[in-house]
């Protein structure tokens, strides 16, 4: 069985907390707290993943509300409190779902929601937030313990948060890895949140990457969620000793991207009679970094008419990822890929403890504001969200050639298909309602030379497929998304792809000199 640390509200170290009902061991993935503020903290974690750039990019995160399903929220700390730019209140809503207590209010009853809340949306000047305008939805599922007897806890809080208008939802928590195939009622709901709500969820990875076994559970194991594992301080270019590893029990990769976890500095539940600010570490703070980022991108696409489909977030959020160093200070690389008669095959796409590298919220402005392209002619930076049959092909033609030596970079994701099969009536998406998965389809993602397949990612499990890789030879390139024959007709996937095409004439000489060029922290590799 998986052990977990849970973070102690006062900034000291505690054991894990959790119970066991019906077979279901559930606890709160958190992280270990310290004793006392090192150097680096809230203040290094966000411009260290690009946030506070981005957020001159994108937006503060207004108009956007976030779910946090968490051990309460403490409302009054002036980080959190007061209004937004827009005159809102930024508490949308808030609940007690615990049924075990309720005669407790939504308030923070463990120090853990505030201090994830503070990482997503603080305004404080001191350590803010990646997105400080953001408004949330405070749904309380944990005890005073810091877990949860049961998933439909964190169905409900989920439901709440979804009611209530939130369209990003944080699940700093999870379950043991036995549980990590997709097929609890919790994965099932947050999977068709997705696709049919239009609600993307985040999930830390959990703290149990010491154990050498496979530690990540429910909900970390959905399909369609966002699962982050944490890097390590004080540089955050190498994925932390503690952080949790897949493969899930059906032989998915997980986490899917990684986020700084380590020394994190944020809100303090108990500031009315201690420091305004504490520090913690562990996945749990990892996820919310992503989450504000996500927060920003959601804010420029409504302001501006983009798509803000999950597909589309984490498309975007894939391919933007900084390519950093494993545990072992490897270099980034796929699970599994080989040369297969001169043709690049990737056939388990992301990095078995990095996922597909870490959060870059600089590099996803960029890649998210390219827009919308193809199917068709493209530029070199942008993504798409389409549809595509059983047997079809998907063809995005590059507008210039691709220049050798150059990095490229695609990414292509869609929704596992789940449905809502049973509605109790109550009026509220819950526990009660009932969820079958109908199954996942088989998208494949290729780039050809002057049709010439030179490169494919073809996962056979994974709802994501990704290249990274050199461009071999100066030409015309294209994109294909395949549908293998026997899958779901209109499948909606979202793809984005970063790549350097030729230069106008002209254009080489202002970026020889310096005087222009792209960022491309993305594309870093760390050895």
């Amino acid at each position: 069985m998986v052990i977990s640390f849970a973070a102690n509200a006062r900034g000291g170290t505690a054991g894990a907390h959790h119970r066991n009902i019906a077979g279901i061991t559930a606890i709160i993935l958190a992280g270990c707290g310290l004793a006392s503020p090192p150097a680096r903290g809230l203040d290094s974690a966000v411009p260290r993943v690009g946030g506070d750039v981005s957020r001159t990019m994108l937006g503060d995160g207004t108009g956007v509300i976030v779910g946090i399903v968490d051990s309460g929220v403490d409302d009054t700390h002036p980080g959190l409190a007061g209004t937004d730019s827009q005159g809102m209140p930024r508490l949308v809503a808030e609940a007690n779902v615990v049924p075990t207590e309720p005669g407790l209010s939504a308030d923070d009853v463990f120090g853990h929601g505030t201090f994830v809340t503070g990482i997503v949306m603080s305004s404080d000047a001191t350590f803010t937030g990646m997105a400080p305008d953001a408004r949330y939805v405070n749904a309380r599922s944990i005890n005073v313990n810091n877990g949860f007897d049961t998933t439909t806890w964190i169905e409900d809080g989920a439901g709440f948060a979804i009611d209530n208008g939130a369209t990003i939802l944080n699940f700093s928590l999870g379950t043991f890895a036995s549980l990590s195939s997709g097929t609890l009622d919790l994965d099932e709901m947050l999977d068709w949140a997705s696709s049919q709500r239009g609600v993307i969820s985040v999930v830390s990875a959990g703290n149990d990457g010491n154990t050498g076994d496979p530690q990540v559970g429910s909900p970390a194991g959905a399909f369609n969620v966002v699962t982050v594992g944490a890097t390590e301080a004080p540089t955050y270019d190498q994925v932390t000793g503690f952080s949790s590893t897949g493969p899930t029990d059906d032989g998915r990769i997980k986490p899917d991207i990684v986020a700084p976890g380590t020394s994190i500095t944020s809100l303090n539940d108990d500031w009315e009679t201690g420091p305004d600010f504490r520090v913690s570490q562990g996945t749990s703070f990892a996820a919310p970094l992503v989450a504000g980022a996500l927060a920003q991108v959601t804010d420029y696409g409504l302001i501006n008419g983009l798509s803000t489909d999950p597909r589309v977030l984490r498309a975007t959020l894939y391919n933007s990822a900084e390519k950093i160093a494993d545990k072992s200070g490897d270099p980034w690389a796929p699970d599994a890929a080989s040369d297969v008669g001169g043709v690049y095959t990737v056939t388990s796409p992301l990095n078995p403890e990095s996922g597909v590298g870490q959060l870059d919220a600089a590099t996803l402005a960029e890649q998210y504001m390219a827009g919308e392209q193809g199917p068709g002619t493209i530029g070199e930076l942008g993504w798409d969200l389409n549809i595509i049959d059983a047997g079809g092909t998907a063809t995005y033609e590059f507008a210039l050639d691709l220049v050798a030596g150059s990095d490229f970079a695609a990414t292509l994701v869609w929704d596992r298909v789940v449905d809502l099969i049973f509605d109790d009536g109550d009026g509220a998406l819950d526990s009660g309602e009932i969820f079958s998965a109908l199954g996942l389809t088989n998208l494949d993602l290729a780039l050809l030379l002057d049709g010439v397949e030179v490169a494919v990612s073809e996962s056979t499990v994974d709802s994501v497929e990704h290249l990274f890789f050199t461009i071999p030879e100066t030409g015309a390139y294209t994109l294909e998304v395949r549908n293998a024959i026997g899958g779901f007709d209109d499948t909606i996937y979202g793809l984005a792809w970063s790549a350097i095409a030729v230069p106008e004439p002209g254009v080489a000489v202002l970026a020889a000199m310096g005087l222009i060029g792209f960022a491309r922290r993305g594309r870093r590799s760390a050895g």
